[in-house]
C-alpha cells in the first residue's frame, strides 16, 4: 500500500502516533491515581492569565511544550468528578474501556448522520439502539432512535416528535405538557425551545416519596381540557436527579392512553437500572412512547454519549426528514433510515460506538455488577446514617441516591438549613469527599449519589465518620 507523502504537519499521522505513545502512559497514570488527589482544584487568578497569555503563533510549537501547557494549566484545574468520593450531581464514573472505544472511533471518525456514508457504524449503532430498546421492553423490531450529546438533547428530540404527532401547527399555543416538581430542568427548557409557551408547562405535585401524584395529574388534565387547552405530553422520570425517584410508570401510562397523550420517560440517569439486578423497579417503562438514556451517567461512558429511543420509528422520520437537494443521492428507505432523519443534527459523530465497544469488551455480567454497587453503597450509607439519632433520612436510598441532614430539637428550621450547608462546606474545604446540598420539602439536605463502582464499603464508612467529626467540631454532639 502506498503511503501519502506531504509536508503538512496538520496531517502527519506518524507524528500523532509518537505523541500518543509518549503521553498515553502519563494520562493513564494520572487517572489511576485520581482517588488520591484533591477532588476540587480551583484555577488561581494568575493561572487564568497564564492560559490567556498562551499565544497563537505563525510557527508550530513542539508537542511536548503544548501538552505540558495542557496538563499544567488547562486540565489540572478541574473538579475530579470521577473520584469515588465525589457524590454531587450525577458523577462521572469514567471507564477506561469507554476511553479506548472513543479513541478508536475518533481515529476512524465515521460520519454519524448517514447509513450510506458509514454503513458498518450505522448497522452497529442501530443494533445497539434496538438492543437497548429491547431492554426497555419495547416490542417493535426496528425502533426509532438516535445517539445524542446528552439527556437534554434526548428529551428535546422526543418532545418535538410528541408535539408533531399530537398537535397541529395552529394548535401550538394550546398544547400543554405535564411534568412533576422533581422533573429535570432540561425538560422545561426543551419544551420552551420547541415553541410551547412556558405558561403551558404544568408542574404536578409529588408525594412524600417525591413521585408525581397521578390523581393530581388527571385533575390538571381535565381542567386544561375544559379551559380549551390540548394536553399532549406527559414526562415521567425513571430516576430523578434529586432523589433517584421513579414515577408510577403504569399509572402514567394509563393516563396517557386514556387521554391520547404521548408518554416520554426521562431515564437519563435511572434507565441503566434495566441492566442491573433491580430492573423490576422500572416495571411499566415499556408502555412509554419514548425514553432518554445517558451512557455517560450509569453506564460509565465519557461525556457526550446519550440516546433517545422511540417506539415508532416512522414518527421520528415524519418529524425530522427533510430530503434537501444535495442529499438526493443518499436517500433513506424503510430498512436503512439515516440518523439525520431521526433528529436535529445533520453532521454528528458516532457517539454510540464507545458504548458498543464497552459492552462488547466487558460483557453484561460485568456491567450489571458495576451498576449494582451503586445500589449497595447508597443502602449502606442509609444504614450507617440510621445509627445516629441526629441524622434524618429525608429521602431513603433509591437507585444510588440517598438524602440526609443533621437535625435536632434545639435549632430552628432555618438554623438547621445553615448547619447542613456548613457541613457540606466543611467537607469541600477538606477536599476528600464532596457532597453538595439540595432542597427537599423546604429542607436543606446533604445528597449522596454513589454510582461510582470504585467506592468501597470502607470509603463509605470513612465519609460518614468524617461527617460525624464535623458535627462534633461544630459543638453539636460529643463523640
Amino acid at each position: 500500500m502506498t503511503k501519502t507523502n506531504h509536508d503538512f504537519t496538520l496531517f502527519q499521522w506518524g507524528e500523532a502516533e509518537k505523541t500518543l505513545q509518549k503521553i498515553m502512559p502519563i494520562m493513564v497514570e494520572e487517572q489511576m491515581n485520581v482517588a488520591n488527589i484533591d477532588i476540587i482544584n480551583p484555577l488561581p487568578e494568575d493561572k487564568q492569565q497564564d492560559i490567556k497569555d498562551i499565544p497563537f503563533l505563525e510557527e508550530p510549537r513542539s508537542a511536548d511544550e503544548v501538552i505540558q501547557d495542557m496538563r499544567d494549566l488547562v486540565y489540572k484545574y478541574r473538579t475530579m468528578q470521577n473520584n469515588p468520593k465525589f457524590f454531587s450531581f450525577i458523577p462521572l464514573a469514567l471507564s477506561p474501556i469507554s476511553v479506548v472505544g472513543e479513541t478508536i472511533n475518533a481515529f476512524y471518525s465515521p460520519y454519524g448522520g448517514s447509513h450510506t456514508l458509514s454503513q458498518g457504524m450505522a448497522v452497529a449503532e442501530k443494533r445497539l439502539l434496538n438492543w437497548m430498546g429491547k431492554q426497555v421492553g419495547y416490542p417493535v423490531k426496528e425502533l426509532g432512535g438516535l445517539f445524542v450529546s446528552g439527556g437534554s438533547m434526548a428529551n428535546l428530540t422526543a418532545s418535538i416528535v410528541a408535539r408533531d404527532e399530537k398537535l397541529k401547527d395552529t394548535e401550538l399555543y394550546k398544547g400543554t405538557v405535564y411534568v412533576s416538581d422533581q422533573t429535570h430542568s432540561s425538560v422545561a427548557k426543551g419544551i420552551r425551545v420547541m415553541g410551547i409557551p412556558n405558561a403551558n408547562i404544568r408542574k404536578v405535585k409529588t408525594n412524600e416519596r417525591f413521585q408525581i401524584i397521578p390523581e393530581d395529574l388527571k385533575r390538571q388534565i381535565e381542567q386544561d381540557k375544559k379551559d380549551g387547552y390540548i394536553p399532549f405530553l406527559i414526562v415521567g422520570t425513571a430516576g430523578t436527579t434529586n432523589t433517584g425517584t421513579i414515577d408510577p410508570l403504569h399509572q402514567l401510562a394509563d393516563i396517557s392512553e386514556a387521554y391520547d397523550m404521548w408518554l416520554h420517560i426521562d431515564g437519563a440517569y435511572g434507565a441503566s437500572a434495566l441492566l442491573s439486578s433491580h430492573r423490576e423497579l422500572l416495571d411499566g417503562i415499556e408502555r412509554s412512547d419514548s425514553i432518554s438514556w445517558d451512557g455517560h451517567k450509569w453506564l460509565f461512558q465519557s461525556y457526550g454519549c446519550a440516546v433517545v429511543i422511540c417506539k415508532d420509528r416512522q414518527a421520528m422520520a415524519r418529524t425530522f426528514n427533510e430530503n434537501p437537494e444535495y442529499l438526493t443521492d443518499i436517500k433513506s428507505d424503510d430498512s436503512n433510515i439515516n440518523f439525520w432523519d431521526m433528529g436535529i443534527e445533520l453532521t454528528a459523530p458516532a457517539r454510540g460506538m464507545r458504548l458498543w465497544y464497552t459492552l462488547q469488551r466487558v460483557g453484561l455480567k460485568e456491567m450489571r455488577r458495576a451498576i449494582d454497587v451503586g445500589f449497595d453503597n447508597a443502602a449502606y450509607f442509609e444504614t450507617l446514617f440510621k445509627q445516629e439519632d441526629y441524622f434524618e433520612i429525608v429521602s431513603p436510598a433509591q437507585l444510588s441516591i440517598v438524602n440526609i441532614r443533621y437535625t435536632d430539637k434545639h435549632h430552628s428550621e432555618e438554623e438547621l438549613n445553615q448547619i447542613n450547608h456548613k457541613l457540606s462546606e466543611m467537607a469541600t474545604e477538606r477536599n476528600d469527599a464532596i457532597y453538595y446540598t439540595t432542597t427537599l420539602n423546604g429542607k436543606t439536605v446533604l445528597r449522596f449519589c454513589t454510582i461510582n463502582p470504585l467506592l468501597t464499603k470502607e470509603g463509605v464508612e470513612d465519609v460518614v465518620a468524617n461527617l460525624k467529626k464535623d458535627i462534633a467540631a461544630l459543638g453539636l454532639v460529643k463523640l
